[in-house]
């Protein structure tokens, strides 16, 4: 399978606030969310977004089913990265950033020369 990935940018920076909320839209949408363990290997399911580990860059993985996609973000940045496997239909790494809070753009990560243009202005 080929993999794919997506970032979306925010309208404003990412802090715990706008993190729980994006959370809390996989809960109800997906079977299940994980974070990546701070500091060691392997991780934990998260339930409400109370249980997240706070720290300045977060991993989360969101299943459903047989799919999945990683989830990288930092806190006060304006971007969240998406990884996972090419679908038949839509991606589900792309499918965990729609409905999501305050999203302004979604760009696939082959789109290069947007990338760039946002890495020039320094939101990723």
């Amino acid at each position: 399978m080929d993999k794919k990935g997506f970032i979306a940018v925010f309208e404003n920076a990412l802090d715990r606030a706008l993190i729980s909320e994006c959370v809390a839209s996989w809960l109800e949408r997906f079977e299940k969310v994980e974070q990546v363990v701070p500091k060691m290997e392997g991780t934990l399911e998260v339930k409400e977004p109370s249980e997240i580990m706070w720290e300045s860059n977060l991993q989360f993985r969101v299943t459903n089913g047989e799919q999945f996609s990683w989830v990288y973000l930092s806190l006060d940045k304006r971007a969240m990265e998406t990884t996972g496997f090419q679908d038949a239909e839509i991606s589900f790494c792309l499918e965990v950033l729609l409905e999501l809070p305050n999203v302004a753009e979604i760009v696939d990560e082959k789109n290069q020369r947007r990338l760039d243009d946002l890495e020039k202005a320094g939101i990723i």
